[in-house]
């Protein structure tokens, strides 16, 4: 059993939406891999509104863990608005947000803190950048719609960054606290929206390789989402045009 009395080191959040197939294997793995490591953690699932048995997951691991903790939204408003409940619930020094299939091992947790220590503010992990050490397995359609979208958005919103959309990003406290209650965005293109708050409030941002393999049922709809984040990047240019994101 995992107990935990002081303020942790990290938060890891979770959003999930009828994740009960498979949100256990993956927080077995963060539960075994911060066993091994002297860094104290809390894990927040947020269950976003979820009409199967998610919460009852959570709860059975809660009974043996002190340090996971479920936030449960009586109705689904989608990933974005689920990371930005669980990151201002958070309480950890670094915070990391991290999708509920484990595409992303959570060793590749390492990588980030890297860059953190380093002198990032925010770190992200990135399918697009190469590395020997990394291997990235996802279907052809995925990775050119994936290529297409973030050439899009280097164009029209955020520079620098070739991959906004991996579903592994850790922050500092301190611009976890300010770049999240500015977030507006609740779907997908919230990946976006925190990166262009990071820029704009000049946080720096190390975008990092990573190993990432595609998961079966995933929710992301690439056609019919890839629209909706396309949406989404003309509503961070509005939402910039109303001054939106200058508060603090």
């Amino acid at each position: 059993m995992f107990i935990m009395d002081t303020m942790p080191e990290i938060s890891i959040v979770i959003p999930a939406y009828n994740e009960e197939s498979r949100l256990p294997k993956y927080l077995d793995s963060i539960l075994t891999y911060f066993a091994h490591k002297d860094i104290s953690c809390e894990i927040i699932v947020v269950d976003d509104g979820s009409t199967d048995s998610t919460a009852a997951v959570v709860e059975r691991f809660m009974k043996q863990n002190s340090n996971v903790k479920l936030v449960r939204l009586p109705n689904n408003h989608g990933k974005g608005y689920s990371v930005k409940t669980g990151m201002l619930q958070a309480s950890g020094k670094l915070r990391l947000f991290t999708d509920a299939d484990g595409a992303t091992p959570i060793n590749e947790l390492e990588r980030l803190l890297v860059a953190i220590k380093q002198g990032a503010d925010v770190s992200v992990a990135s399918r697009a950048l190469h590395d020997a050490l990394c291997t990235v397995s996802a279907r052809l359609h995925r990775k050119i719609i994936g290529t297409i979208f973030n050439y899009i958005v280097r164009a029209l919103t955020v520079k620098g960054i070739h991959d906004t959309q991996c579903g592994f990003k850790l922050f500092t406290a301190e611009s976890a606290n300010i770049i999240f209650p500015l977030q507006r965005i609740n779907g997908f293109g919230f990946d976006v929206e925190l990166i262009f708050i990071c820029n704009k409030k000049g946080y720096k941002i190390k975008e990092v390789p990573v190993n990432w393999a595609e998961v079966p049922k995933s929710k992301v709809k690439l056609f019919r989402d890839s629209i909706r984040m396309f949406i989404d990047i003309f509503k961070i240019r509005f939402n910039n045009s109303q001054g939106f994101y200058d508060i603090h």
